[in-house]
């Protein structure tokens, strides 16, 4: 018999372990302790109709189902790997194909309001969130990075960071001269010299582990309001690869940056970028004339 309610706490202290997200942590927990009254005593014996119940248990949204969805697949995934189970039931659900979303950039003056509305003096948020828009990585990414990980040597300044599935890469700033100072500034503030970059304020009950994503979210649409705009943290990573191909960086060097594992994600802001589109357009027009 495998204990469900055992079984899963032993997989939440394996997240801890491989330093993935504190909120992806949270986010997995909360799902898998929902699942264990459809799951049962025994984690080994869990029908495919008991999953499929659970998925859809509330009526809720398809993009909820695919969360939960993803949660099960990584967590049986982790179950096959230790041996506890022989097979992953995740296999025999299909949920049909992942509506494709295009990215929304931010207008760069739009993300010159927000930067505005944030104080000065809030070197913290004004630190992560010119991060997320000058690199395009993922907040869970910068969330999670320690001091440990971050090389501020001048002309050499660079970052760890951990994607998706913990694939670890070195996220270069050569580009990103703002978060370079104010990366500096926020540590030296903030006399953070180990641990967290990016943590709660001890001065409202924070604490060294890392921001909660909850907070920054927060804090975030606070500024959207203050600036009288509408945005999302996830918005500015948009921003950056639709910048980057602006310039006419080439698509396989904006993946790299992004951390994409596939360059077909890459290639959605190709599509929506339809200014750089006619520009490789009129420069192949202009070659054919210039070679005839």
């Amino acid at each position: 018999m495998l204990d469900t309610l055992s079984t899963i706490r032993a997989y939440v202290t394996s997240l801890q372990a491989r330093r993935v997200p504190v909120h992806t942590q949270r986010a997995y927990g909360g799902d898998l302790r929902r699942f264990a009254p459809f799951a049962g005593d025994d984690l080994a014996i869990v029908p495919v109709a008991s999953i499929e119940a659970f998925l859809a248990a509330g009526d809720v949204a398809s993009a909820t189902q695919r969360r939960r969805a993803a949660t099960l697949r990584a967590f049986y995934h982790w179950l096959v790997r230790q041996d506890l189970v022989e097979r992953n039931p995740m296999e025999r659900i299909a949920l049909g194909p992942t509506p494709e979303r295009q990215p929304r950039p931010l207008a760069e003056g739009t993300v010159a309001r927000i930067f505005e509305a944030i104080p000065a003096a809030h070197t913290r948020d004004r630190a992560l969130f010119m991060l997320l828009y000058e690199t395009g990585m993922r907040i869970s990414e910068a969330l999670a990075v320690q001091v440990a990980d971050l090389d501020l040597t001048a002309d050499d300044e660079k970052v760890r960071v951990f994607g998706k599935r913990q694939r670890e890469r070195t996220v270069l700033l050569t580009a990103a001269p703002q978060s370079i100072r104010l990366l500096r500034r926020h540590l030296k503030l903030s006399n953070i010299r180990s641990g967290s970059v990016f943590r709660g304020d001890r001065r409202y009950g924070g604490s060294n582990l890392p921001l909660e994503y909850s907070v920054a979210h927060y804090a975030w649409q606070k500024y959207c309001r203050q600036a009288g705009v509408e945005g999302t943290m996830h918005q500015l990573r948009h921003s950056r690869a639709t910048l980057l191909l602006k310039a006419g960086v080439p698509l396989a060097t904006v993946r790299k940056i992004l951390g994409h594992r596939n360059i077909q994600s890459t290639l959605i802001y190709a599509e929506v970028e339809q200014e750089t589109v006619k520009a490789d357009l009129l420069r192949s027009l202009r070659r054919r004339r210039h070679d005839a």
